[in-house]
């Protein structure tokens, strides 16, 4: 019944795709969005990455050009006793003269030390301790001993006088050993004599 009248309205038998076909067509394009999706997970987890290793950077060349520019003789104090500067244990207590204390240091010489170095130069323990976009990071000012020999031959001048090798090592307090969220940039803290005064 059904050919005769699909022969008088002149429709052919065709044949349409088959359940097979179809599974097989959904197949093909679902692992092919997978492996596109997959791309585009991978691309923003690089650029994810590049970006906190960018904020880690400049934390740490900001700390570094902070650095520089503070009293040379507080530094070589502060180092002629302690290998670095942290602001582990740390806190700010408030405004005023001694608002910075340090506790929790193995050593209270060292907390003693540094909280006199945070109090007597303002903003030190910000910039070693800030907050970019919800994430806390952690730097580290570290002396680089044996930079210098004791006195230059040529010369017979002792370059520890007027310059103090460090580095700034940045991390975000998360980092669990992520190299991507740690950098290190070195640099000197020059004695006020030979510092070249900043024209603008």
């Amino acid at each position: 019944m059904f050919r005769r009248v699909r022969a008088a309205f002149g429709i052919r038998d065709e044949e349409g795709f088959t359940l097979l076909e179809i599974l097989g067509a959904i197949t093909i394009l679902s692992v092919a969005s997978l492996a596109m999706t997959g791309f585009f997970v991978n691309a923003m987890s690089h650029a994810k990455g590049n970006q906190n290793k960018t904020v880690v950077v400049n934390l740490a060349r900001n700390a570094l050009a902070f650095v520089e520019k503070q009293d040379f003789e507080q530094f070589k104090g502060y180092f002629s006793k302690h290998p670095s500067l942290t602001t582990m244990g740390c806190n700010k207590n408030g405004e005023g003269a001694n608002s910075v204390t340090c506790i929790g240091k193995t050593d209270s010489v060292e907390a003693t030390d540094s909280a006199a170095l945070f109090n007597r130069i303002p903003y030190l323990l910000d910039v070693l301790s800030p907050s970019v976009n919800g994430r806390d990071y952690m730097l580290e000012v570290e002396l680089e001993t044996g930079m210098f020999p004791a006195s230059d031959a040529a010369d017979n001048v002792d370059l520890t006088k007027y310059l103090i090798p460090i580095k700034v090592v940045a991390a975000s307090k998360e980092t669990n050993g992520n190299k991507r969220d740690r950098t290190e940039v070195e640099g000197y803290i020059s004695n006020e004599k030979i510092r070249k005064p900043i024209e603008g």
